[in-house]
């Protein structure tokens, strides 16, 4: 026989059932997406993969540095150089939106574009022997050799000289693929090159006397394959120069990292924590106490760590989804009792 409380329709009744149906959804709900959620187990083991290839992924975009100002290199601790990498590397300049470059303009027969500053002073007496001073500048190469021949930096008028602020932007982007011990990725002034076993850049100081604009923004950075679950610290990393030449150093310690999927498939990719540094090396006029540019400078850790994914069994998901219903029902009734023996007390008492 029911209970004669159980039959009786009151307003409390009716707000807890309702209640608890709701809550019932809203629990239900969050541990189906726990269900499909996938589970990762971590363990640590020694790191045996030594002779393994690291293929590095970039895309960093420098919106005030022309691509045939600098040079993208790996140098390792094994003395391995890559000097201005090309192929699966590349380099493609961009317009003053940040758009990839149409190209600089192309000068037609009989134009003379303006030398800018460096347009020769006729009341100047010419040495004798000397070259003859430009009297156009047509292309952007020209106007920073007419620079370069009068000794003034060039650097400040790239945004603006018509004959060079189509290409005011480079970005960097894809893959190279370095050995598997410390050493770091570069993108720096002036020309690469080895010169007896040393990397060396070769510039004109006084073409960066006014300063050389490092500003740079880090869209992708990685380390091997992505993975579900592994985050990339440094992408999104944004990086302006308002004046001076800065060189930026980004200190990686990469861990290596085993995933395996629950289908069984296999990842050999690597995480990362990073520690940034970065000082204005345009100490002076003409004096430079660094190379400016962006260094990514890599170590390993002699440990591995192991990711795998596992299944949540379905046997866990069914236990706590009818945990749910049968708590919040039990919950439910004994408030709903409470309440009811309460207010009919205090109605028996109100009229007496």
């Amino acid at each position: 026989k029911v209970h004669d409380d159980y039959r009786i329709r009151t307003q409390s009744g009716g707000l807890i059932a309702v209640s608890s149906f709701v809550i019932m959804a809203v629990l239900f709900i969050s541990e189906l997406v726990n269900y499909l959620q996938k589970e990762v187990v971590d363990h640590i083991v020694v790191d045996t993969t030594l002779n393994q290839k690291l293929p590095i992924g970039l895309n960093i975009t420098f919106p005030h540095i022309r691509c045939d100002e600098v040079s993208v290199d790996t140098v390792d601790s094994t003395g391995e150089n890559q000097v201005d990498i090309a192929g699966t590397l590349t380099k493609l300049n961009l317009d003053l939106f940040g758009n990839p470059s149409k190209g600089d303009p192309v000068a037609k027969p009989g134009d003379c574009f303006s030398c800018l500053e460096a347009k020769p002073d006729p009341n100047e007496p010419q040495e004798s022997g000397a070259d003859p001073p430009r009297e156009c500048c047509n292309s952007c190469q020209e106007l920073k050799e007419a620079y370069q021949d009068m000794g003034l930096p060039y650097f400040h008028i790239l945004d603006t000289a018509d004959q060079c602020k189509n290409s005011v932007g480079c970005q960097v982007h894809g893959d190279v693929l370095v050995s598997k011990v410390g050493g770091n990725v570069h993108v720096a002034l002036g020309k690469s090159t080895v010169r007896d076993g040393k990397h060396v850049h070769e510039f004109n100081i006084k073409d960066v006397s006014d300063g050389f604009n490092t500003s740079h923004q880090i869209h992708r950075l990685e380390f091997g394959a992505r993975v579900p679950g592994l985050e990339s610290p440094l992408e999104g990393t944004s990086k302006t120069v308002l004046q001076g030449a800065y060189m930026f150093h980004y200190y990686i310690k990469l861990v290596p990292t085993l995933f395996e999927d629950r289908y069984g498939v296999t990842t050999y990719t690597h995480q990362y924590s990073v520690t940034a540094n970065e000082k204005n090396v345009l100490v002076r006029n003409g004096e430079l106490a660094g190379l400016p540019g962006v260094f990514l400078v890599y170590e390993f850790t002699p440990f591995m760590v192991k990711k795998a994914e596992k299944d949540v069994p379905f046997s866990h998901f069914l236990i706590s989804a009818c945990a749910i219903i049968g708590g919040v029902f039990t919950v439910a009734g004994l408030l709903d009792a409470i309440l009811y023996r309460t207010s009919k007390r205090l109605i028996g008492k109100s009229n007496v």
